[in-house]
């Protein structure tokens, strides 16, 4: 009984709720800590003092002490209220339910319980809450009419904007008709000078007949570009694994043969590596071994001694149980010792399907799959080791080709490319440098749209330059992007350009010494090459529905003209080729063309 005083009284004391218990004399027995801390009030002003004494004269106690006594008048109700309470002058908030307590025979009355907490912060929150509700009801009630307002300027605006659109198609209009009717007047009063017709020239004042004999020359038409001198191919070359350049054996410009070392990397970090990779290699082969002699194994061992361990307690305990059973049907051992044998035994059946079991899950781990993972690791660890010990091999970087050390391009470089200097830090298959091959040159240049079509590959190319004065040399296309590339479509240039690249297969040794990487290209492409053109000026070409003719002088006395269908050529800006019709020495008749107003004549009369 002291004990369960104790529990009783260790429990109130954790309470975080107040509990009061007051007798129907009105003497409090029971106060606890949360209560002494609740109402600020001492356990000992409080304890085996009368109810009224204690609360009746506190100030700000009157609800809370009216809700005790209501649970005094009506024994049979418990009574939830929220009552206001002064803590040493601090006004806070309880919530609080009191219960009549009885005897268990229901026919006598012990006292008044009352347990109470502060929900003075929750409180503050709810109304901070709801005050916040309030505050955000009208921020919206703003928004909604800020927004209303907003709309009523956007029609006001756009009734603007119509009325401004309405007046500037009345003034076009306007300005429409206003400037014709300034041309309608004009062109009734313009002079009379203007609808007369021109007076022809005298008969002696006609265009001359003029003939022309036809001859065979040379014609070359070519399109002038520009580009950059680059070697005739360039061979990229990327770091061997991950690290920095420790030495370096050349610089930019050195000219060096296939073979030869350019560079040498750090290869700590690759060793760490190594290692890390060996020791991987290392425990997939020893995992690997071990699965494939999984059945002999020691783990597969201890499971089958286990099962054979449990195999003989279950036949052991088998034979107990039958002879338990036979004692206990002559009534010689009690039930109890019975049952026991037969719980015995379910158990040892239990522990010998827990050994097969476990002798299975181990068996498996050794299952064909199992083999293949384990070797697939194996062989992947090996792999790896493999590739690093290859990087490591490759630390020394040697040129692919022979030609001239140069910084790359393309591959996603940048024009500045990084520079390749000792403790440089370089990512495996990142460009470092690029060999540059030098038995002749390449020239990457555009074309446009209209050029484009008169070139084509194989054709032959002139490459001089002023770096180069007196050097030409001679090339030829080698490829034409398909697809152009869109200029600039803010201003001149505008129009989409196709990439060229000529090749000069091959120089001189006397070219090489004064021709260098880089220096500007000045390029002729040979669009249009013929030895022996026959040229015509162009008004001895005359054009009748579609077809082009030339009048001839025919052999004899007195000579006839005749005319004479003929198909043209390449034509420049006064003369024309005839590729079919006529032939070398023939004599072509056309009227020249009038000399333009203000020159002299043949007799130096203007």
């Amino acid at each position: 009984m002291k004990q369960d005083n104790i529990i009783a009284e260790r429990i109130l004391n954790d309470m975080t709720d107040g509990v009061i218990t007051v007798d129907m004399q009105g003497q409090i027995i029971t106060f606890n800590a949360a209560a002494e801390r609740i109402l600020g009030i001492r356990a000992g002003e409080a304890d085996s003092h009368g109810f009224g004494e204690v609360f009746l004269e506190l100030e700000g106690a009157d609800e809370f002490c009216q809700a005790i006594l209501d649970a005094v008048y009506e024994s049979s109700v418990s009574h939830n209220r929220i009552v206001p309470f002064s803590n040493n002058g601090q006004q806070i908030t309880l919530v609080l339910t009191t219960t009549f307590l009885k005897t268990p025979e229901d026919d006598g009355k012990i006292g008044v319980i009352a347990v109470f907490s502060d929900i003075s912060e929750l409180q503050k929150l709810q109304e901070a809450e709801a005050r916040h509700a309030d505050e955000l009801k009208l921020k919206h009630r703003e928004l909604q009419d800020a927004y209303l307002k907003t709309e009523q300027g956007n029609q006001q605006l756009q009734a603007a904007l119509k009325k401004v659109q309405v007046i500037r198609i009345t003034a076009t209009a306007f300005t429409i008709i206003l400037f014709l009717g300034i041309g309608l007047y004009v062109w009734n009063r313009k002079p009379a000078a203007f609808t007369q017709r021109p007076t022809l020239p005298p008969t002696g004042q006609m265009a001359a007949k003029t003939t022309v004999t036809v001859t065979a020359q040379p014609v070359t038409s070519g399109i002038a570009l520009t580009g950059k001198l680059q070697p005739l191919q360039m061979v990229n070359v990327t770091s061997p694994l991950t690290g920095k350049v420790a030495q370096i054996m050349v610089r930019y410009g050195d000219v060096v043969t296939a073979g030869q070392s350019l560079l040498a990397m750090d290869i700590s970090e690759a060793r760490i590596k190594q290692r890390e990779a060996e020791a991987a290699y290392i425990k997939a082969v020893a995992n690997y071994r071990q699965i494939e002699k999984w059945n002999g194994g020691s783990e597969v061992t201890r499971a089958n001694r286990s099962l054979a361990k449990a195999k003989m307690a279950l036949e052991n305990q088998k034979k107990t149980l039958e002879e338990t059973e036979r004692l206990y049907k002559k009534g010689i051992i009690p039930t109890t010792e019975y049952d026991s044998a037969k719980h015995q035994y379910v158990n040892q059946q239990m522990d010998f399907q827990s050994a097969e079991d476990e002798l299975k899950a181990a068996l498996d781990k050794g299952n064909p799959q199992n083999l293949k993972v384990a070797r697939y690791e194996m062989d992947n660890a090996e792999t790896r080791l493999k590739q690093i010990e290859k990087e490591i091999a490759a630390a020394v970087v040697l040129s692919p080709v022979s030609g001239i050390v140069m910084k790359p391009s393309g591959g996603g470089q940048t024009k500045d490319s990084k520079t390749v200097e000792r403790g440089s830090s370089f990512q495996t298959g990142e460009l470092m440098l690029a060999i540059g091959d030098l038995s002749g040159f390449s020239i990457a240049c555009k074309l446009d749209e209209v050029d484009v079509t008169r070139v084509k590959n194989g054709q032959k190319v002139k490459v001089g330059g002023d770096a180069f004065p007196g050097e030409q040399m001679t090339g030829v296309i080698q490829s034409i992007s398909p697809q152009a590339e869109e200029g600039d479509s803010s201003g001149r240039g505008s129009s989409p350009t196709f990439s060229v690249r000529v090749v000069v297969e091959s120089i001189s040794a006397e070219i090489r010494k004064r021709v260098m990487v880089g220096m500007t290209a000045n390029l002729e492409i040979v669009a249009y090459e013929k030895s022996d053109a026959l040229m015509v000026p162009l008004s001895a070409v005359a054009s009748e529905q579609g077809k082009r003719f030339v009048s001839r002088k025919k052999a004899g006395t007195p000579a006839t003209i005749e005319k004479v269908e003929v198909t043209t050529g390449y034509t420049t800006q006064d003369t024309v080729e005839i590729v079919k019709g006529v032939k070398v020495g023939d004599v072509l008749e056309f009227a020249a063309p009038a000399p333009p107003p203000g020159s002299s004549g043949k007799n130096g009369k203007k």
